[in-house]
């Protein structure tokens, strides 16, 4: 569940509001620990206590409570309820759900993304940004890369990076790159590996795709695993292409497979073939079938 973040409580209104507040305010704090103790159902109760009362939070904090219990109906309810009364956390939520439904649902979710990242959230710039870049609307997706990209967003920056790269503006989106990689984004590192391998700089790529194969991204170890098969150093083209596919990764199982039907180990080859296919890589598939057909010649 996200983080809670208490509530500003105003003094003003009557008796009875500033006493509907401070009951309001208990009941969140208490949510706030429940939760954090893991007692999820306890602290749904404390929040909803403090949700019917007013608090915009504990109405945001109860609709993650819910994802957590696996309601959804009742999360996208109380989401929807702290989104209106501004809360952009809560739009970013709602829009989350409702994003993978019908047409209808998928333009309210539009629609509060847009909100929320009016309201500067980036992690909603950046959502709206995917959306117009598959949707092929490339100077849309630009703009909310770059507003997420200014507040730290570093996914937003490495597609950023992407849309300059091709461009042609290798110059612009490496500088770009510069912010992830000094976080040791996992993406950044594969894409400034490319990049370097592009210019012919082998021994920096190397290092970019090892930095990024370190930081969780198995595509690299791909990546580096390709750029020493170029370079005829099968042994270590074999030893990054296994890292690759023991990690799970359909294409590193693939390139192993290619490798080594080439060394005359076909059996071999057709084992890691034979898990590709299972993950739906379509080349492996192919392969597949070739070997197959050949063994029963």
């Amino acid at each position: 569940m996200s983080p809670c973040v208490l509530d500003a409580w105003g003094e003003g209104g009557d008796v009875l509001s500033r006493r509907g507040s401070l009951s309001a305010r208990k009941w969140f704090k208490r949510g706030v620990a429940l939760a954090e103790q893991g007692e999820l159902t306890e602290a749904r109760d404390a929040y909803l206590r403090a949700a019917e009362s007013g608090s915009v939070n504990a109405q945001y904090n109860l609709g993650l409570v819910y994802v957590d219990l696996g309601d959804l109906d009742n999360a996208i309810a109380w989401f929807r309820r702290a989104a209106a009364a501004g809360d952009a956390g809560a739009m970013h939520s709602l829009a989350l759900h409702l994003y993978g439904g019908d047409r209808k649902a998928v333009a309210e979710a539009l629609h509060w993304y847009a909100e929320a990242a009016l309201r500067g959230h980036a992690p909603s710039q950046y959502n709206l940004a995917l959306h117009h870049h598959l949707a092929g609307q490339l100077s849309l997706a630009e703009r909310y890369y770059e507003e997420a990209s200014k507040r730290g967003h570093l996914d937003a920056q490495v597609s950023l990076a992407g849309l300059w790269h091709g461009r042609g503006l290798d110059r612009e989106a490496e500088e770009m790159l510069r912010r992830a990689v000094a976080k040791e984004h996992p993406g950044a590192l594969d894409f400034m590996g490319k990049l370097a391998a592009n210019r012919g700089d082998t021994e920096r790529a190397a290092g970019f795709y090892a930095r990024s194969h370190a930081a969780g991204f198995s595509g690299a170890a791909v990546n580096l695993g390709m750029l020493y098969q170029r370079q005829q150093r099968e042994a270590e083209a074999e030893e990054w292409f296994r890292e690759a596919a023991d990690a799970g990764n359909a294409g590193g199982m693939y390139a192993l497979g290619r490798l080594i039907i080439d060394l005359d180990r076909s059996d071999e080859a057709l084992v890691w073939f034979r898990r590709a296919a299972e993950l739906g890589d379509a080349s492996a598939q192919q392969a597949v079938r070739v070997l197959t057909a050949r063994e029963e010649e």
